[in-house]
């Protein structure tokens, strides 16, 4: 048994009884011994486990500090704190968004907000990847609002960062960005809305592929654009929506057309049926016409901005804001081959008239085309006295005779008096 006898204080009294003993349990590589037959291997067990978790826990400590002090923009002046009346606040800082809840706010100018949207559920997570989707759609009511994203991990997107120079002449700051002298790298951000100053005053929507968890939003107002407007506390809308079937799309990328009627002084709006993807989760319930009389100095200021920012038309808050609901809602039973049409009557001649549609989900989400600008052609034929009536015009008539009778016959005694 010399083949054993190192082992004979591990393995046991005799050659045979160490044999047969070390040939079942080979020796531990590493503690020189077998592991069943060692009476302090529980011990090293409970050691090493506990050894594992004090690494772990340090691990994940400093990944937290790490986390929070690249966060540190968090706290800074350029963010707002939320008031009760957004919702359910956290931590004093941030709202939580509800899934398919559209929420109102307000945001002070060269500031942001930070929302946070979580959505785990199992039966979203295990849909196909062409409807596994995430809506985020953020609506001006009043003024130019821009939306930042991040997805899984925080840190809260950092707005004022996203204007880096193109050479050492300029200085980082916050958007709109101006592409001749800067570039756009948004900190801790995703996605986010266009900033070079092309689209302010338009809604920012994205359709993104969902696969996580959490998803960090910022809105942010920027100072310049807004005072340029008129505007000093922007107000917005933000609705995240998972259940992409809900959702109205506008047809033919919300199109309107307008046919004047000058027998009638009225205008016949056409639009495209919306549609749902997946078409099986939720169909329209009603169309509604909004109008407005535009004034003199109502301008489109660009081609993708309507109107202005001082008067959102192609936002549902903006609508609700600056137009007026036009009649009864129109149903899509009243549609014919996938095109709708509703007549607004009563139109003023040589004027400016704007008109937009609504379109509403049975889930109750709403969404809008891109609205349009509409004038009459005819001209005024009414003269200032066509709303007299025979009575006046006889009465006028009788009286002007009178006093033109008068006259003559006065005219008359003169020229007899002085014959």
């Amino acid at each position: 048994a010399p083949r054993f006898s190192s082992f004979s204080s591990t393995c046991g009294g005799s050659a045979e009884d160490s044999s047969r003993k070390c040939r079942r349990q080979p020796p531990s590589p590493v503690l020189g011994a077998s592991r069943r037959g060692s009476a302090k291997a529980p011990a090293h067990r409970r050691l090493s486990s506990q050894t594992w978790f004090f690494l772990l826990s340090s691990l994940l400590a400093v990944s937290l500090v790490s986390v929070r002090a690249g966060c540190s923009h968090e706290d800074g002046d350029d963010v707002e704190a939320p008031s009760e009346s957004d919702g359910e606040v956290f931590e004093s800082k941030y709202v939580m968004l509800k899934e398919g809840s559209p929420l109102s706010s307000t945001v002070s100018l060269g500031k942001h907000k930070m929302f946070l949207y979580e959505n785990s559920n199992a039966t979203t997570m295990g849909q196909q990847d062409r409807y596994r989707k995430l809506i985020i759609s953020l609506e001006p009511c009043n003024g130019v609002v821009y939306l930042f994203g991040r997805k899984t991990r925080r840190c809260w997107p950092d707005p004022p960062t996203c204007c880096k120079p193109l050479t050492g002449a300029y200085s980082e700051g916050p958007p709109p960005c101006n592409n001749e002298t800067h570039t756009v790298q948004c900190t801790w951000s995703h996605f986010h809305s266009i900033i070079d100053g092309t689209r302010d005053g338009s809604p920012t929507f994205f359709e993104i592929p969902h696969n996580s968890v959490k998803y960090f939003f910022s809105v942010y107002a920027p100072s310049e654009v807004n005072l340029d407007a008129g505007v000093t506390l922007p107000t917005f809308r933000i609705t995240v929506l998972a259940d992409i079937g809900a959702y109205p799309r506008p047809g033919l990328g919300g199109q309107l057309r307008a046919v004047a009627e000058e027998d009638e002084r009225a205008f016949t709006v056409s639009w495209d049926a919306a549609t749902f993807i997946p078409s099986t989760v939720s169909s329209i319930k009603n169309y509604y016409l909004y109008s407005s009389l535009l004034l003199t100095s109502d301008k489109k200021v660009s081609e993708s901005v309507f109107l202005t920012p001082a008067k959102v038309m192609n936002s549902v808050c903006g609508l609700e804001r600056n137009a007026v609901k036009y009649g009864n809602g129109v149903t899509s039973a009243s549609c014919t081959d996938g095109v709708c049409s509703a007549k607004i009557a009563g139109i003023l001649p040589d004027r400016r008239y704007m008109l937009n549609i609504v379109a509403e989900s049975y889930r109750g989400f709403n969404s809008t085309y891109s609205g349009i600008i509409v004038s009459s052609d005819w001209k005024q034929t009414r003269h200032a006295f066509s709303d007299w009536s025979d009575t006046t015009t006889s009465l006028v008539g009788a009286i002007c005779g009178t006093v033109f009778g008068v006259l003559v016959i006065g005219y008359l005694w003169i020229v007899k008096l002085y014959k």
